[in-house]
C-alpha cells in the first residue's frame, strides 16, 4: 500500500483545524455518542479505551479530512503530531489541544500534595 501524504499546516492552519475538531465535538450528534461511550465507560480505563477513544478518534478524523488528512489512524497521528510541533510556542494550540485530550481521556483523580516537614517539625 502505497503511503500518502499528508499535509503540513501552518500555525493558523493547525488553530482552525483545532477548531473544527473541538466543534465537531459539541455538535448534538457528536455529544449523544460521546456521553453514552464515557457513560458505557465508567472510569475503566479498559473500557475508555475500547468505546471512548475509537468514537473520538472517528470524530476527529471526519473534522480533520478538510485539511488534508487521511480519515484513517495516520491521518490522526499526523494530525497530533502536528498539533505537538506547535503546542509549546502558541499558547492557543496549546489550550485547544488540552481540551481535545480531555475529551478522550478521563479526569485523574487529584492528589494532593505530599506534606514535608522542615528541621523544626511539620511545615
Amino acid at each position: 500500500m502505497a503511503q500518502v501524504n499528508q499535509p503540513n499546516l501552518s500555525l493558523d492552519r493547525t488553530r482552525s483545524a483545532l477548531r473544527d475538531v473541538l466543534d465537531a465535538f459539541l455538535s448534538p450528534e457528536n455529544k449523544a455518542l460521546m456521553d453514552k461511550q464515557k457513560e458505557a465507560a465508567g472510569n475503566d480505563m479498559m473500557h475508555m479505551m475500547h468505546l471512548v477513544f475509537p468514537a473520538a478518534t472517528q470524530i476527529q478524523m471526519e473534522a480533520i479530512q478538510k485539511y488534508g488528512f487521511t480519515p484513517d489512524g495516520e491521518g490522526a497521528i499526523k494530525f497530533a503530531q502536528t498539533v505537538r510541533q506547535y503546542e509549546s510556542a502558541d499558547n492557543e494550540v496549546a489550550e485547544m489541544a488540552s481540551r481535545l485530550k480531555s475529551m478522550f481521556l478521563p479526569p485523574l483523580p487529584s492528589m494532593a500534595p505530599p506534606q514535608t516537614q522542615g528541621p523544626m517539625g511539620a511545615t
